[in-house]
């Protein structure tokens, strides 16, 4: 639980600093999304859950940028 809160006023703290770039949003959600896949016990659902979040930061902007138009 300790994690998931520190997690979350780094974010809460870059947006509101606005020091942190979008890449490094995105790392941050990326390694919440990883902690929480890691805590599924069924290994099978852990690894399909972590497979999805396996996005580098420029594929999912480019895939972002490409559904915006």
């Amino acid at each position: 639980m300790q994690k998931y809160l520190s997690i979350a006023v780094i974010s809460i703290t870059c947006t509101l600093l606005s020091g942190c770039t979008s890449k490094q949003l995105y790392g941050t959600g990326q390694e919440y999304q990883r902690n929480q896949c890691l805590h599924i016990p069924d290994k099978t659902e852990s690894d399909r859950c972590l497979s999805k979040i396996n996005t580098s930061y420029d594929d999912y902007k480019q895939a972002k940028d490409a559904g915006a138009k």
